[in-house]
């Protein structure tokens, strides 16, 4: 793997799917019990609220993260074109389709990165992995735990 590297980032249609199909099962469920209607309608808005805001929280924090040859990794978060340093924080996740990391930038604002196998190149997504896995420390323990 030859660093520096630039791998931009977009959102990804798979956890949007699963959002709605999580909230049309939740719809499902609160129509298929007997209740007063007003009770089916408060909880079918409260459902679909709350799918609202977690579909706006999944869009991309980062655009662009930049993973360099030293093991640290810059970021250029949504809406700005600079990248900016980050550090990585303890608990990321890293499988083979879902990578979850959370990075403190120098302006000390707390991102969380999710990439998913559709939210950026097959090949870009390897290269993410691989470069958590073996070429940053992100485990480390936190004083929280």
């Amino acid at each position: 793997m030859q660093l520096p590297i630039s791998i931009g980032l977009r959102r990804s249609r798979l956890l949007d799917s699963l959002v709605f199909l999580s909230a049309l099962l939740a719809s499902l469920v609160v129509t298929a019990f007997p209740q007063a209607l007003v009770t089916q309608g408060a909880m079918l808005l409260a459902v679909w609220y709350c799918s609202a805001r977690t579909w706006r929280r999944l869009s991309p924090q980062c655009a662009a993260v930049h993973l360099e040859r030293t093991g640290h990794l810059s970021v250029a978060l949504a809406g700005m074109e600079e990248f900016s340093t980050a550090e990585l924080l303890p608990g990321a996740i890293v499988h083979p389709w879902l990578t979850v990391v959370r990075l403190k930038t120098d302006g000390g604002r707390v991102c969380t990165l999710i990439a998913t196998v559709d939210s950026l190149e097959p090949e870009d997504f390897r290269r993410l992995r691989v470069f958590l896995r073996w070429q940053a420390d992100f485990s480390v323990p936190s004083d929280d735990a």
